[in-house]
């Protein structure tokens, strides 16, 4: 009998089936004890149960994983003797799931070396697996390992590109990690590129690399550092867009190796199609580097390898490793009963009724029902978000969970509490909803908040100081945030638009910590409403990837007409992906390069000649360098030349210059440029009224001027306009230093003064000399000093940055020199938040541990 058959006629057999059933509902009703379950449950066959999951162990099936799991998990939280629960130990070790061991000696449940129970052929056994499992690693010895990330180390080191994809909690990341900390272990220099989809997984990743590489391997995080060069092993952790800007600063930097996280990211609109850029321009820069992507459960993941050099060796992992259970359930209000429920399993659509709850009141308005829900099931525990659609959606639900907890709730004492709550109102401001909430363990979590806010809550939520975790679609931009429950009514993501199975699973694949927990739950709240759920989940199903530029090459005559129509910016803002691709064509045409050798463009023979052909004709009424054209990914240069035409045409030049923040008149000329690219090159800047808020909001950011002064003066202009929305203003300040400031200001007002750097030289005015400051450093910063940006290029947040600025007079020092500058100080007697402190103490804990390696 094959292994194959063997697994078919075990996850076939009705008996497990039913015993898996009743394990799962046992493990759901264990873990919320809210939940009252259902009577009448037979005794569980172990010694069966225990046969049919070692049939299962060798099995790559996602569901036989999962089965195997299950039965080994129930078996050791079970009041079971000694040789069973040594059964289920060896079934763990044939898994190669060391963590969940290490988790049940942990607890309690076993003796460290509980596997030297079993008889000695399973001994032998556990031998075998153990060797077949370990990893040999140049810098930590021997490397235990699951079987996804064996397989990861094998393909890595006889490919040059390899895609991988598999379950978030399948240990992608770490295993990464250590191939990276392996690589840069040989002789000779090192450069590598660990790219991120956003800027608060820079800080994550980063700290991580250097705990592990200490003083060997310098880690960057910003283009601007001035110590990028210095040193012979390098690794650079950065968005697409930073590693855009350090490709324009240093025409010759070419990384031997760069590992793409959250791979799937290439069909995330224009920020998708600069991501194909930047891969491509280092692709043609160093064609010999090791390319890794990485994205979860994809069915496709070779379609990332198209483009890749020839000659280069390819793989592809496609993995379905099952390192933690996963329980997607459904809550949903009894006919008639408003704070009765049942509580289900969902199987391949099929409903198991795990039992019911109560909730604590009725949930009217429908606003209640996800908080109640998640408040009666998740209790006092740590470890439960709650997702939902939106910032003010989270402020909301966060309160309600803090009201429904009660009083009895309160832990507003705990040092680490009273310290979020200090910096929520000295970073923010006194009446931002945070402070309040956090008293009873609650918090929130949404892309616009403060790096340094964020970073402390994701601590204390994995350290089990909070309770609940109301987060928004930043859960889905790879933020290692694992947790236990999981809480969803009517997902969402963007502007209503409903949540996508990738998306959805890509969600859900957070509940379950590995090594923390033998399962996680999923909750779905509301399914028998199709306005919430038009298509609730059912089970796992990989989802195919793709890029954004394929959806433009799939209709190659409207690209065509895009162009030909001289770019206009109405059809960029209707038509969102064909501004960025067109650019990314005309950077690869403008050098003499041929369309179909970018990597990843599928567009050859006849078409290909035919659109250089249209490209090629439409760049010839460009006259600005066309180098500039790449320098600035993902903006027309025929909108950029309307705009250098406009500059020919202007009456007074003087007063087209962007000045330094710090002149007194900059508002006035930011405006100014404003209005310009909003109607020459496009973005989202709003009506005259608006752009002068956003051109005083900037030229502020730039200055260093703290977020909480930035939201003080909003507030004020507020009330003078009776506007009393108090948490809406906050959060329209958070949304504009983000979405403005950080993102859409600089990508346009960098393209705005290199244009006017190229009108300067065409004219040969002085006017124009003082067009030497770098404007995106200091929107994507909001900083100008370049000790400010030292202090960032250590990994210190902005608000941390601010605080210091205002402590030291020297404006030129460079990182060490920063670096030396604290070493000096005295952190405690500074007066400064408690966090600030803490980040201080642990950059200089960083280094002084860097030091002694």
């Amino acid at each position: 009998m094959t292994t194959e058959t063997l697994e078919e006629v075990v996850l076939g057999s009705e008996r497990f089936r039913a015993t898996l059933a009743r394990l799962t509902r046992d493990a759901v009703t264990a873990d919320l004890p809210a939940v009252r379950p259902t009577e009448g449950e037979p005794e569980v066959d172990w010694p069966f149960a225990l046969l049919c999951s070692s049939a299962l162990t060798g099995t790559t099936d996602h569901a036989g994983q999962e089965a195997a799991l299950r039965v080994a998990h129930s078996c050791l939280a079970s009041d079971t003797d000694e040789t069973i629960r040594s059964a289920a130990v060896v079934i763990l070790e044939r898994l190669g799931n060391r963590q969940s061991l290490g988790l049940a000696a942990r607890r309690g449940l076993i003796n460290g070396d509980a596997w030297l129970d079993s008889p000695g052929p399973l001994q032998q056994d556990v031998i075998r697996r153990r060797l077949e499992l370990t990893i040999p690693t140049k810098t930590r010895g021997d490397l235990a390992a699951n079987s996804f990330q064996r397989e990861f180390w094998s393909s890595a080191t006889t490919s040059r590109w390899l895609s991988i994809s598999a379950p978030t909690s399948a240990g992608k990341s770490f295993i990464v990690k250590r191939w990276l900390e392996d690589q840069a272990s040989t002789d000779g220099e090192f450069k590598a590129v660990y790219v991120v989809p956003t800027r608060a997984l820079i800080e994550e990743v980063s700290l991580d690399l250097i705990d592990d590489f200490g003083r060997s391997v310098r880690v960057h995080t910003m283009p601007w550092d001035s110590e990028i060069g210095e040193y012979p092993k390098e690794v650079f952790v950065l968005t697409q867009e930073r590693l855009h800007l350090l490709q324009q600063r240093l025409p010759t930097f070419a990384p031997s190796l760069v590992f793409i996280d959250e791979a799937q990211k290439f069909d995330d609109g224009s920020r998708g199609v600069l991501l194909q850029q930047v891969l491509d321009e280092t692709v043609r820069r160093a064609p010999g580097a090791q390319i890794i992507f990485a994205s979860p459960l994809t069915s496709n993941p070779e379609i990332l390898l198209t483009g890749a050099p020839d000659g280069a060796s390819l793989a592809v992992l496609n993995s379905q490793a099952v390192t933690v259970n996963q329980n997607l359930l459904v809550a949903n209000q009894v006919r008639y009963r408003p704070r009765e429920w049942t509580l289900s399993l969902s199987v391949d659509g099929e409903l198991d009724v795990c039992g019911t709850f109560v909730l604590p009141a009725r949930p009217t308005p429908a606003s209640k029902r996800l908080p109640l829900v998640a408040v009666t099931l998740g209790g006092m525990r740590s470890g439960n978000v709650v997702y939902v659609n939106g910032a003010a959606d989270a402020e909301k639900a966060a309160k309600q969970v803090y009201e429904a907890l009660g009083p009895e709730a309160d832990i507003s004492e705990d040092e680490d509490i009273a310290a979020l709550r200090e910096l929520a109102v000295t970073a923010v401001h006194p009446q931002y909803a945070l402070e309040e909430v956090l008293r009873r363990g609650v918090a929130f979590h949404y892309g616009n908040m403060p790096l340094l806010l964020k970073s402390e809550i994701e601590r204390l939520f994995k350290e089990e100081k909070l309770r609940y975790l109301v987060c928004t679609s930043t859960l889905l931009e790879g933020v290692n945030l694992p947790c236990k429950n999981l809480f969803v009514r009517g997902p969402r993501k963007g502007r209503g638009k409903v949540m996508s199975a990738p998306d959805f699973w890509n969600l859900a694949g957070r509940a379950g910590r590995w090594g923390k927990e033998f399962q996680g739950n999923i909750v779905c709240i509301d399914t028998n409403d199709q306005q919430q759920w038009p298509t609730p989940p059912t089970s796992r199903v990989r989802q195919p990837i793709s890029r954004a530029s394929d959806h433009v090459f799939a209709e190659l005559g409207s690209l065509t007409e895009y162009i030909d129509a001289d770019t206009p910016v109405e059809m960029s803002r209707e038509s969102p992906l064909l501004e960025p691709v067109f650019s990314l064509l005309a950077s690869r045409v403008a050098r003499g390069d041929g369309v179909s050798t970018i990597v990843g463009v599928a567009i050859e023979g006849d078409s290909a000649v035919a659109l250089e052909g249209v490209i090629s004709s439409a760049l010839g009424n460009v006259t600005f360098p066309p180098e500039l054209i790449e320098r600035h990914a993902g903006i027309s240069p025929l909108s950029m030349q309307r705009l250098l035409d406009s500059f020919r045409e202007y009456a007074d030049p003087a007063n087209l210059v962007l000045p330094p923040p710090e002149s007194p008149d900059a508002a006035e000329n930011y405006v100014r440029a404003i209005a310009k690219v909003n109607r020459e090159l496009g973005g989202d800047w709003g009506p005259e009224g608006r752009q002068y808020q956003l051109a005083i909001l900037i030229t502020q950011w730039m200055r260093g001027m703290p977020l909480s002064r930035l939201i003080s003066d909003r507030l004020s202009y507020a009330r003078r306009v009776e506007n009393t929305n108090i948490p809406g203003v906050i959060r329209g300040v958070m949304s504009d230093v983000e979405q403005i400031a950080r993102f859409q200001a600089p990508k346009y007002l960098a393209c705005y003064q290199d244009l006017l750097r190229a009108y300067a030289d065409e004219v040969g005015s002085p006017i124009f000399e003082d067009l030497t400051f770098d404007v995106s450093m200091m929107l994507e910063l909001g900083v100008s000093r370049p000790t400010e940006v030292a202090l960032m290029a250590l990994g210190l947040s902005r608000t941390t940055t601010i605080a210091l600025s205002e402590l030291i007079i020297e404006d030129d020092l460079a990182p060490q020199q920063a670096l030396e500058w604290l070493q000096v100080q005295d952190i405690e007697a500074l007066s400064l938040p408690a966090l600030v402190r803490r980040e201080i103490r642990n950059r200089l804990a960083a280094e002084d541990y860097s030091e002694t390696l």
